[in-house]
Formats: structure tokens, C-alpha cells, sequence
């Protein structure tokens, strides 16, 4: 689930949530990490850019990085464009 709003900080901003429901602590990790190279490796650092909240649902834990993107970019660019 990703959520968008626009922000006051000057670049995009990322927050993921993970819960324990997803697995233990190294796989609720591996999925934040995921998730953050996504965001550092696709966001676009512009003025006035959107705050950004991913929230990992259960299963998430055995999705591959190439999963990831396919799931999470054209969202993720959407959420960014505003």
C-alpha cells in the first residue's frame, strides 16, 4: 500500500512500515531496504516534492527486488508527480 502527500521538505520523503505480521526482524529489514533503494534509486530530488508512506502487507517478505519495482514504480512515480 503506498500513500502520498505533499510535503514541506524540500526533496521527497520515504517512510516504510513493516509489521511483525510480515515476518521476523531480518525480513521485515530486507523489505525496508527494498523499498529504499527503490525510492533513492527512482525519486527525482525536486522542490516541493510529495512525502511518501509504504506500508508492507504480509507476503511481502518473499518478493524479489525485481518484484519490488514491477510492484512499487508506477505508483511510486505517480506519487512523486503529485
Amino acid at each position: 500500500m503506498l500513500i502520498a502527500a505533499p510535503g514541506a521538505a524540500p526533496a521527497a520523503r520515504l517512510g516504510v512500515t513493516v509489521s511483525s505480521r510480515v515476518g521476523n526482524a531480518v525480513a521485515r529489514n530486507r523489505v525496508k531496504r527494498r523499498v529504499r533503494e527503490l525510492f533513492r534509486t527512482r525519486s527525482p530530488h525536486r522542490e516541493g516534492a510529495n512525502d511518501v508512506v509504504v506500508i508492507a502487507k504480509p507476503g511481502a517478505e518473499v518478493l524479489s527486488y525485481a518484484q519490488v519495482v514491477s510492484e512499487l514504480e508506477v505508483p511510486l512515480a505517480a506519487a512523486l508527480r503529485g
